[in-house]
């Protein structure tokens, strides 16, 4: 099983064929983008790409995704989703409700939290949990565009040239 995830695209369309790109690839089984997909521009080019991700797709529901927007995706968005692999629940969502500071209560000792919002990448244990922001694709503010990818071993934070930035085993 490998999972790439992606955030905080906010409507760039060349942060999208970045996205559409990685998962080619990398071939994962799953993608998850984790909100603000949307940016107000490109609606329509966002979600001819979306539609080419050849991959079970969970699409989380940011602060700047629009009901006008999300009608037009084939499956709309979620406020989160919640898989359960490699041993552990992980929970997937934006990160302006739930964080590394406001964990879900479905959450347990080495379970995952994944999430983006700040558009600063993170790896870390915390209280227990593995913590991880996927940081953006597009827009990040810590200087280096980044996807995750999440496989048996753990998590790889992943620059856009597919080079490891840093890793979180369990």
């Amino acid at each position: 099983m490998k999972i790439c995830v992606f955030s905080d695209i906010h409507g760039s369309v060349a942060g999208m064929e970045y996205a559409l790109n990685i998962v080619l690839r990398e071939r994962p089984d799953k993608v998850v983008i984790c909100g603000d997909l949307f940016g107000a521009r490109n609606t329509g080019e966002l979600v001819a790409l979306v539609k080419r991700i050849d991959a079970v797709t969970y699409l989380i529901r940011g602060n700047n995704d629009r009901d006008n927007e999300v009608a037009l995706l084939p499956c709309g968005m979620d406020g989160y989703a919640v898989m359960y692999h490699f041993g552990r629940t992980l929970f997937f969502t934006h990160g302006h409700v739930y964080n590394k500071y406001l964990v879900p209560p479905v959450l347990k000792e080495n379970d995952v939290l994944v999430y983006g919002h700040t558009h600063c990448a993170l790896l870390q244990k915390f209280n227990g949990l593995f913590i991880a922001n996927v940081g953006s694709v597009s827009f990040p503010r810590d200087g280096t565009p980044s996807y995750l990818v999440i496989e048996e071993c753990g998590i790889t934070l992943k620059g856009l040239d597919g080079e490891t930035i840093n890793e979180l085993h369990w």
